[in-house]
């Protein structure tokens, strides 16, 4: 999937004021970003012209501007609106951290998150991105697409290994995909992080192809996994083809 620098450049920037926390010098948001200084400070005086930044004392920082789009958006998001209150509803049931999730490319987004009250718990944002190729949600996702266009984002996948349980090849994803898709619901033992896992299943709503996930450290929810598997499944089945 091609990237436009700049556009690109731009998120890296809100991400850095996100983590930073207090106005920063040009010198400082091109050091820590690997921006040259000319780059950066176009876009930085383009994010000023257009009102999502300002200047204190030759510093930069951003404006609340983001915040109220965002909400904006947020408040109008058809699938989070509608589905939210399906999250919430599998978290207490489950007491696990539950994830809404899309396919974007050979990737998953993280549409909404309701995340577990442990103290130890699988930790998770809106706005995260995960490999399909190492994530129960991906292949769930995966799963309600026609055979050609799976093979097609198979293709295209690096399978870079997180894990000594990720896997490295199209043929151990297929078969994946293919036992998850008999057995009604997708699981991820430690291939993205060791000492967590993930259950998932998909569901089309509005026509939209989505992915319900149940996250959970190892060492609490192993045992768990088919009943966390049955119980996303139930929960959705009224959701599917909806």
């Amino acid at each position: 999937m091609s990237e436009v620098k700049s556009a690109k450049r731009v998120l890296e920037i809100l991400r850095f004021f996100a983590q930073e926390r207090s106005p920063a010098s040009l010198a400082r948001v091109s050091a820590a970003l690997s921006f040259p200084k000319s780059s950066c400070l176009a876009l930085l005086e383009t994010l000023m012209a257009e009102g999502y930044a300002y200047q204190v004392d030759g510093r930069y920082y951003l404006t609340a501007r983001w915040l109220h789009e965002a909400e904006a958006v947020t408040a109008h998001d058809p699938l989070a609106q509608r589905l939210r209150p399906v999250l919430e509803k599998l978290q207490q049931t489950l007491g696990e951290t539950v994830i809404l999730a899309k396919l974007a490319g050979t990737k998953v987004v993280y549409l909404d998150v309701v995340e577990a009250d442990h103290v130890l718990r699988f930790s998770a944002h809106v706005g995260q991105v995960k490999p399909a190729h190492a994530s129960a949600s991906g292949r769930a996702l995966l799963s309600v697409l026609p055979d050609a266009e799976i093979g097609a984002l198979t293709r295209a996948m690096d399978f870079e290994r997180f894990t000594a349980a990720t896997l490295t090849s199209p043929a151990a994803l297929l078969e994946l995909i293919g036992e998850g898709r008999r057995r009604g619901w997708h699981v991820n033992l430690g291939e993205f992080e060791a000492d967590t896992l993930s259950v998932a299943v998909p569901a089309r709503v509005g026509g939209v192809p989505v992915a319900f996930v149940v996250g959970a450290p190892m060492s609490r929810a192993a045992k768990h996994v088919d009943r966390i598997g049955r119980e996303l499944a139930r929960a959705t089945a009224n959701l599917r083809e909806s």
